[in-house]
């Protein structure tokens, strides 16, 4: 069974800096940060405008242990709805998993 999870948060560009804040807090040692083109939800769909990049939303992923992982989530939390994020929590196998703890 997987010790590690992978972390991945959907956000919006201007939260990234406090998305990071939060993530360093729990004692998160790194993250990739990606970018998400497009998308449909219960809010309808959307997509990148690569003109004025008005809608910029990105792709916060991490892979950490467990309880690092509940600490981040559980900070997280209160932006979950009073800004719309997507957080999503995965078992995942880590080849050099003492690399992530």
């Amino acid at each position: 069974m997987p010790d590690h999870v992978r972390v991945d948060v959907i956000l919006d560009l201007p939260l990234l800096a406090e998305v990071k804040r939060i993530a360093k807090e729990a004692g998160l040692s790194g993250h990739t940060v990606l970018p998400a083109l497009g998308g449909e939800g219960f809010a309808g769909s959307w997509s990148e405008d690569l003109v004025t990049g008005a809608q910029s939303k990105l792709v916060f992923m991490s892979v950490t242990s467990q309880a690092k992982a509940r600490i981040f989530l559980d900070a997280l939390e209160p932006l979950l709805d009073s800004h719309g994020l997507v957080a999503l929590c995965s078992p995942v196998a880590v080849l050099r998993g003492a690399k992530f703890d």
